[in-house]
């Protein structure tokens, strides 16, 4: 490894987002979003019950009175046919009425029309009674058929007014609601800075690391450590890295070194013995047998299936013929020197 060199004044190091707690903000926001979206939907649901309650109850007092219209015509036309049929049965034929002839009507003195007009008005009366009543019975039933198309439409009523420039408004003039809002703007100002940079070709190495290991949550190394692997290899320019995985699925930068690519198919264990540390192959659990590579990835996936994937995968990454130098890092502390050199000492071990 190249001896580290002492470290001159230089730039200070590109300032790069927190990603943890962008992501945060961001959760936070969409869920604030999502519950105004959310309390709407329940508002707009319950006014439209509460709209299709109020017709029903308008349409209930209307069939009520309705249906004592209709029984007061009915009687009324009952009696005037009745009347008529006294005066002129022959004349009467269940609901059909026999107008007068001329004759009888003289012989009565003009009492024969009298009466079956009086019949045929108070007939036509009950019968627009009955045509109301059955009116209000539709308009009834339809309302539970606008009610129901009502709710399947609420959906796309409340995505477009969820979507609209106003409502949107309305909501961000909340406070808190605002503030975050105003936040996340920020974030995405910055992204879209960022990759207005990246396509321009004015972002250095160091601040592309910087970057994906923030937005990765990779670490910097730290001992102890215990069922660590080499997971991959990332590269910014001439600098590499191993990125190196525990169970726990934590990820760990260390400096790339030549050296170290011999035990990239091993899962190992950094211990304290006193003030120094030691390096060693990871053990199974209360057993004297190897922890494997396929170990642990049954550990860090889901499924036997998916463990299998990555560990083929691995292998290959593991068979790969790399001709990187040895990076000249003058970031090593004490924690990634240690472990180098450890590995390192591990390696040549191995070789022999």
């Amino acid at each position: 490894m190249t001896t580290q060199e002492p470290k001159t004044e230089g730039p200070p190091p590109p300032t790069v987002p927190n990603f943890r707690e962008d992501d945060r903000i961001q959760a936070r926001y969409k869920s604030m979003l999502e519950r105004r979206i959310k309390d709407f939907a329940s508002d707009h649901d319950n006014s439209v019950r509460r709209n299709a309650s109020a017709k029903r109850d308008e349409l209930s007092e209307e069939l009520e009175e309705a249906n004592a219209e209709w029984n007061r015509r009915n009687e009324a036309a009952e009696t005037a046919r009745e009347a008529y049929r006294k005066a002129y049965p022959l004349h009467v034929k269940k609901t059909r009425l026999v107008e007068p002839s001329v004759m009888e009507n003289m012989r009565s003195l003009g009492a024969a029309t009298k009466l079956y007009h009086a019949a045929q008005e108070a007939w036509r009366l009950a019968e627009s009674a009955s045509s109301n009543l059955r009116r209000i019975e539709h308009n009834e039933n339809q309302l539970d058929v606008e009610l129901q198309k009502a709710l399947e439409r609420s959906p796309q009523v409340v995505k477009e007014v969820a979507e609209s420039d106003k409502w949107l408004a309305e909501i961000h003039a909340e406070e808190e609601l605002g503030s975050v809002k105003a936040k996340v703007d920020e974030i995405v100002a910055e992204r879209a800075s960022y990759a207005s940079r990246l396509a321009a070709g004015k972002v250095s190495n160091e601040e592309l690391r910087l970057r994906a290991f923030g937005e990765g949550d990779v670490k910097k190394f730290q001992l102890p450590i215990s069922q660590v692997m080499f997971h991959r290899i990332d590269q910014f320019g001439p600098d590499a890295y191993f990125i190196l995985r525990d169970t726990r699925k934590q990820l760990f930068a260390l400096p790339y070194d030549r050296r170290l690519e011999t035990l990239l198919d091993g899962v190992y264990d950094f211990t304290r013995n006193g003030k120094e540390f030691e390096l060693r192959k990871s053990l199974q659990n209360n057993s004297p047998m190897p922890y494997s590579l396929l170990d642990h990835f049954k550990k860090c996936t889901d499924t036997e299936e998916a463990a299998q994937e990555a560990y083929r995968q691995h292998q290959e990454f593991v068979r790969e013929k790399r001709m990187l130098a040895t990076v000249a890092v003058n970031e090593f502390d004490t924690a990634e020197t240690t472990a180098v050199e450890l590995f390192a000492k591990f390696a040549a071990e191995k070789s022999q």
